[in-house]
């Protein structure tokens, strides 16, 4: 009989692609899969288009909200959680497995009333407050970072560190960057990727115009998100010291290409020799699976300061770079500046974060749901 599974993912990239990598692995070997998130966020529009049936509830988040919203809030939670177990109810999963997102609390509470199994899968190093409550009904907590155990010491019998499962394309990337290790010359134009998100990141397209446009031997593909193309190639302009490729390809031999955003990312890390960019949970781990240097740049209002706890991963091992968002202006300069003067420090750093990456991530998480369905060895 076909084994099928629920899963819950909503809200970003970080939460919805690793469960997609899970949702894909799952369905080559036969399940059928089906997909529990909110009509408003980013999965009501990425996830049909893998194909994935998509079922909504209304839902929002609660942290930080005045008493009367958070009043408000916990009745419209009920509605939610009905609504969860009507709809849970309806397609009797085998199991139900929760990537963070709205729909994760209220989803993983009505599977557990229903008697269905749930497992967790937290990526950040900080684990959400969602994930925190729902481990203590769950069957398994998946880690995508060691440093998360400490945060489930109640239920320790239940974890298990995973990894981030991180798409198959991104995975290429390091293969091929073992395959091209040690063609690094002293003389070789590196080429430094900006990733800002789907937002863009403004203390990026502020400082990194500002610092980095003077430095010689330094190509820039920067992706500064939705409407702020123009601005920042004009931030770019104003220094004098670049040529900005208005056609925005990549392929293009211009010192500097600007974009909204970036269809193929595989390609960008393929092209990267390091990156700039945030720490969320799936950047940090698309990094180390591509094997490229990186310059973190955590958000500094991040929920618990995840984004300086995922970065803190890589950088515990020599790495990656992280440089706090209140001091890059005085000390991102520094950093390129090495790497352009010893190439092979920038490679090494690359082939640091690809010991750290988690190949088997996504098979990893596969295993345990088999395991709680009784699929597994």
């Amino acid at each position: 009989m076909t084994k099928r599974c629920l899963i819950m993912a909503g809200g970003t990239g970080g939460h919805v692609f690793p469960g997609l990598a899970v949702a894909n692995a799952l369905r080559d070997e036969g399940w059928d899969i089906q997909w529990l998130g909110t009509p408003e966020r980013m999965e009501a529009q990425v996830v049909p288009k893998y194909d994935f049936p998509i079922h909504f509830i209304p839902v929002k988040g609660l942290r930080g909200k005045g008493l009367g919203a958070r009043i408000k809030g916990a009745f419209a939670l009920v509605k939610s959680l009905l609504s969860a177990r009507r709809i849970i109810r309806r397609i009797n999963p085998d199991v139900v497995v929760g990537f963070g997102g709205y729909a994760s609390g209220p989803g993983g509470v009505a599977a557990k009333s229903l008697g269905i199994p749930v497992i967790i899968h937290e990526q950040n190093a900080a684990a959400g407050m969602t994930n925190k409550l729902l481990s203590k009904i769950a069957h398994k907590v998946l880690l995508g970072f060691e440093d998360a155990k400490a945060q489930f010491v109640k239920v320790k019998n239940k974890v298990h560190v995973v990894g981030n499962p991180v798409r198959d394309d991104i995975w290429e990337v390091q293969q091929k960057s073992q395959e091209n290790s040690g063609e690094q010359s002293a003389d070789k134009t590196l080429n430094m990727l900006v990733v800002g998100g789907s937002l863009g990141a403004q203390v990026l397209n502020d400082v990194v115009p500002q610092v980095c446009s003077a430095l010689k031997g330094l190509s820039i593909r920067h992706q500064c998100g939705k409407g702020n193309a123009k601005t920042v190639e004009q931030t770019y302009a104003n220094t004098g010291s670049v040529h900005i490729d208005s056609a925005r390809s990549v392929s293009k031999s211009a010192d500097v290409v600007v974009s909204d955003f970036i269809d193929d990312m595989a390609a960008a890390y393929e092209w990267a020799d390091f990156i700039v960019c945030r720490a969320g949970a799936l950047t940090v781990s698309e990094v180390a699976a591509a094997g490229r240097a990186a310059i973190f740049v955590p958000l500094p209002h991040a929920v618990d300061d995840h984004q300086t706890k995922n970065a803190q991963s890589l950088v515990k091992h020599n790495a990656a770079i992280m440089i706090a968002q209140s001091v890059l202006k005085e000390n991102l300069g520094q950093s390129v500046r090495n790497w352009i003067q010893h190439p092979s420090d920038c490679l090494k750093m690359g082939e640091l974060a690809r010991e750290c990456a988690s190949p088997n991530a996504t098979q990893n998480v596969v295993s345990h749901i088999k395991l709680v369905v009784g699929e597994g060895d």
